[in-house]
C-alpha cells in the first residue's frame, strides 16, 4: 500500500477520533461521572464508524456498514435499559444515545472523503449539546404561532417560490391570430387568415405560438389586409407550420399587453420573500431583546421589522406619557432612519447598480437621521426608561404577504402603464403617491422599470429616493393623527431636517436638467 495512501487513512482515523473525543467530553461533562457512555466510548464509536466505512469500501460490501451500525445500536439499547430501571424516579432523554449514533456516522463521513462535512456537523452537534439551558429558555419563550409563522415563511421561500413562472404574464397569455391558409417552406413564407378585428403594421415582427402556447418564433409582416396577412417566418420550428394550424399571439391590446408585461410572478414573490425575511429578522431581534432594550434600541430594531408599526406604537404611547415625548421621538426617528439602509440592502439584492447610484442621498438621510437622534438624546433626560415590548403580534402573516404582493403588482402595473402612456416625466408623482402607501413596493417597481430599460439609472435613483421621502412623510402624518401634539412637534423638526438633507443631496448629486 503506498505511503501517501496510508498517511491519508491515518489522518482520517485521527479526525474521526478527535470528533468522538470532543462530543464525548461534552456528554461526560453534562452527566454524572458514573454514567455511560463516556469519552472513551465516543472515541470508539467514531472509530468503529471509520473502520466499517473503510472495510465497506475496501471489500465493496455496504453490508459491513449495516452490521457495524446494528452492533452500535444493540450496545446503546443495552446501556439505555440498564440505566433506566423501573425503580428510578427520574427519567432522562436519549440525547446521549442519539449522539453516539451520530458520532458513528461522523466516522463514516470522514472515511468517505467528507471530512469537512463531518467536522461541520460535529461543530453543530457540540453547539446543540452544550446549549441545553439556552435552548430550554428559548423553548419556553417561543409561542406556537411563531413556529407556525416560521413554517409559513419556509413554505413561501422553498416550496412556492421555485414553482412560480419565471417569465412575465404576457408570454403566457395568448390570443388566436388565425389559421394558416398557405405555407411556402422554401421561402419560409406563410399566409394566415386573420381573426376579425386584429390589425398590424407592415414590417412589424410578432411572436407566434402554437399548441400548448409553445413559442414558435417570429413573423415579419410583409402584406396585410382586414382578412389576411402574409409574413416571413423566423424561427426553428418550421416543421410545425402546416395548412389549417391555428396560430396564437401575445395580447394585441396595448393596455392589456403593457399591464401583463409588468407582472413577473417569480420576481414579485422573490421580493415578497425578501421583505418578509428582513421583517422576520427584525421581529426576532425585538423578541430577543424585548423590554430589556431601551426606547432608542427598541425603535432601531423595531424599524427593521416595520418602521410604520414602530412609529404608530410610540405615537399611541405618547398619549399615555406625554412627558416622555422626546424619548419617544428618538424611537420614531431611529425607526424611520433604519428604513434607509434596509432599502439599500433590499435593492442591492435585485439591482446592485441602482443601489450604488442611490447610495449617496440615502446614506446622507440615514446619517442625518442618526445625528438628529443623538442630538435629541443628548438634550433629553438621562433617566433610563424601560421600553415596553412592541405589539408585533405576528412575525409573518400569509395575509400580509399576499397583500404586499397585490400592492406590489398593482404598483408595477401603474408604473409601467404611466411610463408607456405618459412618459417617465410623471414618474415623480407616481413615486410620491405610491411611497405614501409602501416604500418597498414603489422602490422595487422603479427598480424593475430600470432593469427593463424603460428609465435611466439616475432617473430611477431620483424617484426611488423620492418614494422613500414620501413614506417618511406618511409616518409624520400618522404621528399627528394618532399621537400627542408634543410628539408631533418633536418629530416634525427632525423629519424636516432629514427630508431637506435628502432633497438637497438629490438636487446636487443628480443632473435633473439632463433627466428632464
Amino acid at each position: 500500500m503506498p505511503e501517501e495512501f496510508l498517511l491519508d487513512i491515518f489522518l482520517k482515523f485521527g479526525i474521526a477520533a478527535a470528533l468522538g473525543l470532543l462530543i464525548g467530553l461534552e456528554r461526560e461533562k453534562s452527566h454524572r461521572e458514573d454514567e455511560s457512555p463516556g469519552v472513551r466510548d465516543f472515541i470508539l464509536f467514531a472509530l468503529i464508524g471509520a473502520v466499517t466505512a473503510f472495510l465497506a469500501g475496501r471489500y465493496e460490501n455496504s453490508a459491513i456498514l449495516i452490521v457495524g451500525f446494528a452492533g452500535i445500536v444493540a450496545l446503546l439499547i443495552a446501556c439505555y435499559w440498564q440505566d433506566r430501571q423501573p425503580n428510578e424516579a427520574e427519567r432522562s432523554g436519549i440525547t446521549t444515545e442519539i449522539s453516539a449514533m451520530l458520532t458513528f456516522f461522523l466516522g463514516v463521513l470522514v472515511m468517505k472523503d467528507a471530512a469537512v462535512m463531518a467536522i461541520a456537523i460535529g461543530v453543530v452537534v457540540l453547539i446543540v449539546l452544550s446549549q441545553k439551558k439556552a435552548l430550554g429558555h428559548l423553548q419556553s419563550r417561543v409561542q406556537e404561532y411563531e413556529i407556525n409563522a416560521a413554517a409559513k415563511l419556509l413554505v413561501i421561500s422553498f416550496i412556492v417560490l421555485p414553482i412560480l413562472p419565471k417569465q412575465t404574464l404576457d408570454t403566457y397569455v395568448t390570443f388566436p391570430l388565425g389559421r394558416i391558409v398557405a405555407w411556402d417552406d422554401s421561402a419560409r413564407r406563410v399566409t394566415v387568415e386573420l381573426i376579425p378585428g386584429l390589425t398590424f403594421d407592415v414590417g412589424r415582427k410578432i411572436s407566434v405560438y402554437g399548441p400548448q402556447a409553445r413559442n414558435l418564433g417570429l413573423l415579419e409582416i410583409q402584406e396585410i389586409d382586414p382578412q389576411r396577412l402574409t409574413a416571413i417566418y423566423e424561427g426553428e420550428a418550421a416543421d410545425e407550420f402546416e395548412v389549417g394550424q391555428l396560430l396564437k399571439v401575445e395580447p394585441t391590446e396595448r393596455f392589456l399587453s403593457v399591464a401583463l408585461s409588468a407582472i413577473h410572478p417569480y420576481k414579485i414573490w422573490l421580493i415578497v420573500v425578501l421583505v418578509s425575511f428582513i421583517s422576520f429578522v427584525g421581529y426576532v431581534l425585538v423578541k430577543v431583546l424585548g423590554a430589556n432594550a431601551g426606547i432608542g434600541l427598541t425603535g432601531l430594531i423595531g424599524g427593521l421589522a416595520s418602521s410604520t408599526v414602530t412609529a404608530v406604537s410610540f405615537a399611541r404611547r405618547s398619549l399615555e406619557a406625554p412627558d416622555w415625548n422626546r424619548r419617544f421621538a428618538i424611537a420614531v426617528i431611529l425607526a424611520s432612519t433604519v428604513m434607509f439602509p434596509r432599502l439599500l440592502v433590499q435593492i442591492a439584492v435585485v439591482n446592485y447598480a441602482l443601489m450604488r447610484n442611490m447610495m449617496v442621498p440615502v446614506a446622507v438621510m440615514a446619517i442625518v437621521g442618526l445625528i438628529v437622534a443623538i442630538a435629541y438624546f443628548a438634550r433629553s433626560s438621562r433617566q433610563w426608561v424601560r421600553a415596553e415590548p412592541l405589539q408585533l403580534t405576528n412575525p409573518f402573516s400569509l395575509k400580509s404577504a399576499l397583500t404586499f404582493a397585490a400592492i406590489f403588482a398593482a404598483t408595477l402595473i401603474v408604473t409601467r402603464l404611466a411610463i408607456d402612456y405618459l412618459g417617465d416625466r410623471w414618474l415623480p408623482l407616481i413615486a410620491a403617491i405610491s411611497g405614501l402607501t409602501d416604500a418597498d413596493a414603489i422602490a422595487f417597481s422603479i427598480s424593475d422599470a430600470h432593469t427593463s430599460g424603460l428609465i435611466s439609472l439616475d432617473w430611477a435613483s431620483f424617484n426611488l429616493v423620492l418614494g422613500a421621502l414620501a413614506n417618511t412623510l406618511m409616518k409624520l402624518v400618522l404621528v399627528l393623527w394618532l399621537g400627542h401634539r408634543g410628539l408631533f412637534k418633536e418629530v416634525l423638526l427632525a423629519f424636516l431636517v432629514i427630508g431637506a438633507s435628502g432633497i438637497v443631496t438629490m438636487l446636487l448629486y443628480y443632473d435633473l436638467g439632463a433627466l428632464a
